[in-house]
């Protein structure tokens, strides 16, 4: 494991600085195409995904050199359409990836390079377990939202759905890193018994705005 912190550590330093580059010009290229309405909107796009990009290489890339965690306020929305968009190029088009936040779901209080890299490490353990395909749902809401009466109300809860013939316990082996992770949030990990195709595996973590980290 840490010789691939290493190299993926490498990597990513070395894709962020390209991307540093596209962020630190695409102001000279806004201006010049000010005033062409079309040009100007693709340069917009540009500007928003290298920075979309480039935040998330700084996430990783924390994650990848064991820096300590730093947590703060994470859009679990943003959180998950990050998770998903990195996921489906890694696992194919055989298995299916959807995302669903239920309305008004609160910030979470927890270090997100940290959280993203459990998501992926769920759902990258997910997906090889499935090798016929099937489907990874992603779904986030308050804990009675997704849980009712098993939690606190003051918990945020992601959980994962992977349905599929033949889920495999290997998935619910390599989870290790994700138990620790969500330990050292103040969260909880539950990890529910097979029923029928599906496996579902919730994370609870603290609100942001519940005090829970003070």
């Amino acid at each position: 494991m840490a010789l691939v912190g290493q190299v993926a550590g490498g990597i990513l330093h070395d894709f962020n600085n390209v991307l540093t580059v596209i962020t630190g010009t695409i102001d000279i290229l806004a201006h010049a195409v000010a005033d062409r309405p079309g040009l100007a909107a693709v340069a917009r796009l540009i500007d928003e995904a290298a920075s979309r990009g480039a935040r998330l290489t700084s996430q990783l890339l924390a994650f990848a050199q064991g820096r300590p965690p730093q947590p703060c306020r994470v859009d679990i929305d943003e959180l998950l359409t990050d998770a998903g968009r990195l996921l489906r190029p890694t696992l194919g088009t055989q298995i299916e990836i959807t995302t669903q936040v239920a309305t008004e779901t609160p910030a979470a209080f927890a270090d997100a390079g940290q959280l993203l890299a459990a998501l992926l490490c769920l759902g990258i353990a997910a997906g090889k377990s499935m090798p016929e395909g099937g489907s990874l749902r992603f779904e986030a809401g308050r804990s009675e939202t997704i849980a009712a009466g098993r939690r606190a109300s003051n918990c945020v809860v992601i959980s994962l759905r992977a349905d599929a013939a033949g889920v495999s316990s290997r998935f619910v082996s390599q989870i290790g890193m994700v138990d620790d992770f969500v330990r050292r949030s103040n969260g909880g990990l539950t990890v529910e018994e097979p029923a029928g195709p599906e496996t579902r595996v919730e994370i609870s973590l603290p609100r942001a705005d519940t005090g829970l980290h003070g």
